[in-house]
C-alpha cells in the first residue's frame, strides 16, 4: 500500500560511498527509462512512524522547475550536472512509500524545493523542526498565545511539521511581524485537532529569545524552523535556566460575557456577584458553568475529559468514570449535578458500594412477607427512583462510588437489563412480584414496579486495582468508559491562583430540567456517521472477529458512537476527531482482553528500546484511516496494552 507523509523533511544530495554501501548502486545515475535518477540522504529529524530508510529516490525531471537543463545529457555529463545544480542547495520534499510490481519498497520525494545551504553548512549537520506560530498567519497576539500555552488550548494549524502523538516538539517558536522570535518549551505532549496543536507539559512554562545569529544557519519553509544539533542543545540551555512564565489570570468567556451583562444594567460593583440562570441556559453556558464550578471546587481536570463527561452523560444509559485512586472521579459527578443546579433531595445520590453486596436486593431492598412490608435498602437509590417518578422533569443523577469493590454483573444486574429498554412508560424496576401488592402493608408508597425515565442518569466510579473486580463484557456493551486525565502538577500551581482571584457566585438561579436537558440532546435514530468512521469499524470488527467470534464492534456499539458523536457540544475543545478517537478508548479497547498467543498480532509487539509498537494490525488500521482522527488515546491505550503483553503474557 502506498503511503504519503503529509511532513517537510530535508536531504542532501547523497555520497556515492553511502550509496553504494546502501543499495550497491551509485548516487545518480541513467535509469532503464534512460532518466536521470538520484539519491538524497536525509537530514532532517523523520516522523516516528517512518522507517528507518535515510536514502530517498529523486528524478532529473523533479528538477526541470528549478531550472535545470540536464536531463538530455548522457550519464557522465548528466551526473555532472546533477552534482553541480545540487552542490549548493538542501532539498525539501514530503516522503512517499510505494510497493512495487515485485513487492519491493521504496521511498520517493514528492512536492520538492530548493533551498541554499547556509555558509556554515557541514557534511554532519542534523536538523530538528519547530513550529512557528504568528499572529499574521494564526490570528491572535503573542499574549493571547502565551495564555493559551499556559492553559493547554489550541493554538493554530501548521501543516508540513509531524502531528503524531511521538513526535511532540520540545520547543515552539512565536514570530513577531518584523521577525523576532520567542522560543517557548518544554513540551511532552500534544493534541491535534480541527484547530491545531495543543500542547501539555510536565515543567513549568518558559520562554526565551531565539539569538538572531541562529538565523543563519537555520532554514524556515512554511511556518517551521529546522534548526541545527548544536542550536538546539543552545536553546537546552536557554530553556533551562529562564525562569517560567508569570502569566496573568484570565477570566473566562463566561465570566466576561456575565460582567459585560451586569454593566449594562450598572449593577456591575467592585466586588461583582454573578448569578446562574438555569432555567434557560444554552448547552455553552452549561459548560462554562461546568468548568467554573470544578476550578471553585479546587479540582484539576483537563477540559476534553469535561466535555467527553457531558457528552457521554447526555447520550449513554450509563457511565463509568476510571482511574487511579485520588483523581477526584466522584467529586466530578458532583460538580457536574452542582452546575446542573440539582439541589433538590435525591436530585444527586451518591451510593457507597459495599465488597458485600451480591444481588440486587441489596441495592433497592426486598419484600418482607414475614411482617407484610416492603424494605427498601439503606443506599438510598430506591428513594432517588421514587423522587424522579414523582418529579418527572426533574433531573436525577445516581452515582455508585467504588462501583467495582464488587461484582456489577450481580448487584447492577436488574438495572443492566433495564436500561437497554427504550425510555417510556415500560421501562421500570421491579421491587417484587405482582401478586403480593395486595399483601404489602406499603405498596402504595412502594409499587411493584418504579419506572426509569429520561431524568434518570446512573454513572460509576472505579479504581482498577487488586481489591476491585473487573468489568465482564455485559457491563462494558452499556457503558462509555471513560479515564480522567492527570494533568501536569505545575497546574495546581495556576489552580489555586485561578481559585484566589475568581469571582465566586453567591449563588443560581433555578436548575436545568428534563426538557431543557433534552433540547441538548439528539436522539435521532439514523446513523449520521460518515462512510470512513463505519469502515474502520467494520474492519476492526473483521478483525477481531478472526482472533475470538465473541469479540467484535456489534451493531449496537455502532448505534452508541453515533449517539455520542451526535451529542457532542459545538466547541474548538474537543473536536469530532477526538472524540471518535476516544469512542474508540471507551467503547472498543476496554473490551480487548485476554493473552498473548491471542491478541499480540492485533495489537503489537512492544519494543522496550524505541517504546514502540511493532507488527500492529489495529495500528495499521489506524494508520490506514487517518483522515478520521490522529487517535492520539488509541495509540497510547495500545502501547499500554502492547506492554502488558509482553511483561505479564496478558492484558486486561
Amino acid at each position: 500500500m502506498n503511503k504519503t507523509w503529509n511532513t517537510n523533511l530535508i536531504g542532501v544530495l547523497a555520497s556515492e560511498e553511502s550509496v553504494q554501501y546502501a543499495l550497491r548502486k551509485k548516487a545518480i545515475f541513467k535509469n532503464v527509462q534512460d532518466v536521470l535518477q538520484f539519491y538524497i540522504r536525509i537530514i532532517s529529524k523523520t516522523p516516528n512512524s517512518f522507517p528507518s530508510i535515510k536514502l530517498i529516490t529523486f528524478f532529473g525531471t523533479d528538477l526541470e522547475k528549478w531550472g535545470f537543463e540536464g536531463n538530455h545529457l548522457e550519464e557522465t555529463e548528466g551526473r555532472r550536472a546533477v552534482y553541480r545544480f545540487l552542490e549548493d542547495n538542501l532539498l525539501v520534499f514530503k516522503p512517499q512509500q510505494k510497493i512495487r510490481y515485485d513487492g519491493q519498497e521504496v521511498f520517493d520525494g514528492t512536492n520538492l524545493i530548493l533551498i541554499p545551504k547556509s555558509e556554515r553548512y557541514h557534511e554532519g549537520v542534523s536538523l530538528t523542526p519547530m513550529p512557528i506560530f504568528s499572529e499574521g498567519e494564526h490570528g491572535m497576539t503573542q499574549e493571547e498565545f502565551e495564555l493559551r500555552l499556559q492553559a493547554g488550548e489550541w493554538v493554530g494549524k501548521i501543516a508540513g511539521i509531524s502531528h503524531e502523538q511521538k513526535d511532540t516538539p520540545e520547543y515552539i517558536l512565536w514570530k513577531t511581524s518584523d521577525s523576532v522570535y520567542t522560543v517557548y518549551g518544554e513540551f511532552s505532549g500534544h493534541h491535534y485537532g480541527e484547530e491545531g496543536f495543543s500542547f501539555t507539559r510536565n515543567k513549568l512554562l518558559k520562554s526565551a529569545p531565539f539569538d538572531e545569529e541562529w538565523l543563519d544557519d537555520c532554514y524556515e519553509v512554511d511556518h517551521t524552523m529546522f534548526v541545527p544539533h548544536e542550536i538546539f542543545t543552545y536553546i537546552d540551555g536557554t530553556i533551562e535556566a529562564a525562569e517560567h512564565l508569570e502569566i496573568p489570570y484570565r477570566k473566562s468567556p463566561y465570566m466576561e460575557e456575565t460582567e459585560r451583562r451586569l454593566a449594562a444594567a450598572q449593577v456591575l460593583s467592585p466586588d461583582p456577584v454573578i448569578t446562574v440562570d438555569r432555567n434557560r441556559m444554552s448547552e455553552a453556558e452549561l459548560m462554562q458553568e461546568f468548568i467554573r464550578t470544578t476550578t471553585e471546587q479546587g479540582l484539576l481536570y483537563d477540559k476534553k475529559d469535561l466535555y467527553n463527561f457531558h457528552t457521554a452523560m447526555k447520550s449513554s444509559n450509563l457511565v463509568i468514570l476510571a482511574g487511579m485512586s485520588g483523581t477526584g472521579k466522584s467529586k466530578l459527578v458532583q460538580a457536574y449535578a452542582r452546575a446542573l443546579g440539582l439541589t433538590d433531595d435525591y436530585q444527586m445520590t451518591l451510593v457507597p458500594v459495599r465488597p458485600a453486596w451480591t444481588d440486587d436486593a441489596d441495592v433497592i431492598g426486598y419484600a418482607d412477607t414475614l411482617n407484610k412490608e416492603y424494605r427498601p435498602g439503606d443506599s438510598g437509590v430506591i428513594n432517588a427512583l421514587m423522587s424522579a417518578k414523582d418529579n418527572s422533569n426533574k433531573l436525577h443523577i445516581i452515582c455508585f462510588d467504588e462501583m467495582n469493590l464488587a461484582r456489577v454483573e450481580h448487584y447492577f444486574s436488574q438495572f443492566l437489563s433495564v436500561l437497554e429498554m427504550e425510555a417510556g412508560p415500560n421501562r421500570g424496576l421491579r421491587l417484587y412480584n405482582d401478586d403480593l401488592k395486595s399483601q404489602l402493608k406499603n405498596s402504595s408508597m412502594y409499587p411493584p414496579i418504579i419506572p426509569i425515565g429520561d431524568n434518570v442518569i446512573f454513572v460509576g466510579t472505579v479504581n482498577l486495582d487488586e481489591s476491585t473486580y473487573h468489568f465482564s463484557d455485559k457491563v462494558l456493551d452499556r457503558a462509555n468508559v471513560i479515564t480522567l486525565n492527570v494533568l501536569s502538577f505545575d497546574s495546581l500551581m495556576m489552580l489555586t491562583k485561578e481559585m484566589r482571584e475568581t469571582t465566586k457566585p453567591a449563588g443560581g438561579n433555578g436548575t436545568v430540567t428534563l426538557d431543557l436537558f433534552d433540547s441538548y440532546r439528539d436522539k435521532t435514530k439514523d446513523i449520521h456517521m460518515k462512510e470512513s468512521e463505519l469502515a474502520l469499524l467494520w474492519e476492526i470488527h473483521t478483525e477481531l472477529q478472526k482472533i475470538n467470534k465473541n469479540l467484535g464492534v456489534g451493531p449496537r456499539i455502532v448505534r452508541q458512537i453515533d449517539q455520542y458523536l451526535k451529542n457532542l457540544p459545538n466547541s474548538s475543545c474537543f473536536t469530532r476527531e477526538e472524540a471518535f478517537d476516544k469512542q474508540v478508548v471507551q467503547r472498543i479497547l476496554t473490551k480487548v482482553r485476554g493473552p498473548e498467543d491471542l491478541l499480540k498480532r492485533f495489537i503489537g509487539m512492544y519494543d522496550p528500546v524505541t517504546e514502540n509498537i511493532e507488527s500492529s494490525i489495529l495500528g495499521d488500521l489506524l494508520d490506514k484511516y487517518d483522515e478520521v482522527s490522529e487517535f492520539y488515546d488509541t495509540r497510547n491505550v495500545l502501547v499500554q496494552k502492547a506492554k502488558e503483553l509482553k511483561y505479564n503474557g496478558y492484558t486486561l
